[in-house]
């Protein structure tokens, strides 16, 4: 009789690590009256990842950051923060209510940096950035001044923490407002166009605080008009036109060879070529 041949070993199976997404946006509009500004937005941000949302003005970037953030509510759709449902309406109403308590919660998951520094002028730059610990988080002022002069260090103003907002620059202003946002602790942070209200000189100083925390992992969505640090430090570029995403994909693919008209045009404009 002869010997059966024992099988070959199957294949391991190969697992892939799904991205854990800390925001899912699904089919979301805003109006402003009869203006709709977002006309149904789909977009993912995965952990870690740095997504560069670009177009021209008026395409709705900012108010989709807005939206992220409960400074604007949507009219329609659903945003998912950090696996929780953040708001969910249908046009207009309340699908899903949510409580302040889950609001205040949700948004400090969120750091948010705008384009004006909104620092507070009677505060020195320390007592701005511990005031969110202590009065959001209950942070005491112990703890919540050594976590201010770590982030000082690590946005470069360790020297600046007694000075008050009207002796600095604007980009060590920004730079503060960074490091604002990062003193509470955020899961994810939202840049809209930050360095749009600098001076050229300054727009780099404020770009190499945030190549820095992209290098370290940070989730970033960034609204920017900055086409260089889009190329070079996104994971993805989003271009959003008249309310709408018109396409995304890699920054290879999207600088190099865009696939929609718009997106080459825009792109044609801005890079002068």
């Amino acid at each position: 009789m002869t010997p059966t041949r024992a099988s070959a070993p199957p294949e391991p199976i190969a697992h892939f690590a799904v991205p854990e997404n800390l925001i899912e946006i699904k089919d979301i509009r805003k109006s402003f009256g009869p203006l709709e500004v977002l006309k149904g937005i789909t977009l993912h941000v995965a952990k870690g990842e740095v997504v560069c949302v670009i177009g021209p003005s008026g395409s709705g970037k900012s108010t989709l950051l807005r939206c992220l953030n409960y400074l604007e509510r949507i009219t329609e759709g659903e945003i998912v923060i950090n696996g929780e449902l953040f708001d969910q309406r249908q046009r207009g109403h309340d699908v899903h209510k949510v409580t302040p308590e889950e609001i205040s919660k949700h948004c400090a998951t969120l750091g948010m940096v705008f384009q004006r520094f909104n620092l507070f002028p009677h505060m020195t730059v320390l007592e701005n950035i511990i005031e969110g610990p202590i009065q959001v988080k209950r942070m005491d002022k112990a703890a919540a001044t050594g976590l201010a002069e770590s982030l000082l260090v690590k946005v470069g103003l360790s020297d600046k923490r007694d000075e008050y907002p009207s002796r600095l620059s604007g980009g060590q202003q920004q730079r503060v407002a960074i490091a604002r946002a990062l003193a509470m602790q955020p899961a994810i942070m939202l840049f809209d166009e930050p360095t749009s209200a600098l001076d050229p000189e300054l727009v780099g100083e404020v770009l190499s605080v945030m190549k820095t925390l992209a290098a370290e992992g940070m989730t970033m969505l960034v609204v920017t008009h900055e086409m260089d640090f889009a190329r070079d430090v996104a994971t993805r570029v989003v271009f959003m036109d008249e309310g709408k995403i018109a396409e995304q994909g890699v920054p290879h693919e999207i600088f190099t060879a865009p696939k929609n008209d718009r997106t080459r045009a825009f792109l044609r404009k801005v890079l002068n070529t």
